[in-house]
């Protein structure tokens, strides 16, 4: 019965929902890989200074305060849900528009569920699993509809196999991450801070990311479109970074702690319809009749959930 997990929930969606756009003009500029690599490495940089000052850390117990299984699972975590997941994802939005991109975030709540009631015993009974359903019938109505794909035709963002499977893909990876997270986070008796277990996450995801590229010989070409601020795309990744994995990602993480992750998951789905409003303000996506009924059953959704969650 505690409504402060669904309000930093709620802040967690409009946080990620203000960052899909600048990320989405960033890999437009100079593409997906180039960003997902550095934001993860800026983000880990920006968390390390706040842990240095703000909770007077040094160097030395930044690495040695975790327990061998704080880096395991939220180390996983960070490469499933940050390196894979989040690379899937931002690919889908570069295609599909951040609004047709983002109706794919409603297959993590799935996902968690049955990620969280295999490794972590959680369970979410009748009502609960309605909620999610309803969350997930409103989004996807609005997606599906021919008014709301000629509106993204317009302006550039077209419907495509690719995009819907790396939208698909990385849904899954961001639900599994978050289950993850919460392992090992909180089924340890020595349970470790939530800004530290973000400084995990992206240390083991941004590592990754700069391997993975280096063994694919693209370590050079990715570096440079940043080094050079090419197409000026750093104010873009820098702000997208800012609301992406720095605040929301550590909002989330303080969101599953108090809330079960397929219930936090099912909230953090409800991004398309904060996608809604700020790609009419930014593109000038007309909002269709139906895109305002659906994002009325979406609530409706939540609001079943919230309400199963406190009762």
């Amino acid at each position: 019965m505690n409504l402060s997990g669904e309000l930093i929930a709620i802040l967690t969606t409009l946080c990620w929902s203000l960052g899909i756009f600048p990320f989405t003009e960033a890999s437009k500029r100079i593409g997906v890989a180039p960003i997902n690599q550095f934001r993860l490495l800026l983000a880990w940089i920006i968390i390390s200074i706040i842990l240095f000052f703000w909770n007077d850390l040094t160097i030395i117990e930044l690495f040695k305060t975790p327990k061998p299984y704080h880096y395991l699972f939220l180390g996983l975590s960070g490469i499933i849900g940050f390196s894979i997941g989040d690379y899937c994802s931002f690919t889908s939005f570069k295609l599909l528009g951040p609004k047709l991109g983002s109706l794919y975030t409603t297959f993590a709540p799935g996902a968690a569920l049955l990620i969280g009631y295999i490794a972590l015993n959680e369970s979410v009974n009748l009502i609960g699993i309605l909620g999610m359903l309803i969350t997930v019938s409103g989004v996807i109505w609005l997606t599906l509809s021919k008014k709301d794909s000629s509106a993204a035709l317009k302006i550039g963002f077209i419907r495509d196999k690719k995009g819907i499977a790396y939208g698909i893909l990385g849904a899954l990876c961001q639900g599994t991450g978050l289950v993850l997270s919460k392992y090992g986070m909180d089924y340890y008796s020595d349970k470790l801070p939530t800004m530290h277990a973000v400084w995990i996450r992206l240390l083991f995801a941004f590592s990754a990311a700069f391997i993975v590229s280096a063994f694919a010989g693209k370590l050079k070409s990715n570096s440079k479109p940043i080094l050079t601020n090419e197409k000026n795309n750093l104010p873009f990744m820098f702000f997208g970074t800012l609301l992406g994995p720095v605040i929301g990602v550590t909002l989330s993480l303080f969101a599953i702690q108090t809330l079960e992750v397929a219930v936090a998951q099912t909230i953090f789905a409800l991004l398309p319809l904060f996608v809604l409003p700020i790609s009419f303000v930014i593109y000038k996506e007309k909002i269709t009749t139906q895109a305002v009924f659906a994002c009325i059953i979406s609530l409706a959704g939540v609001l079943l959930l919230i309400w199963r969650n406190r009762f």
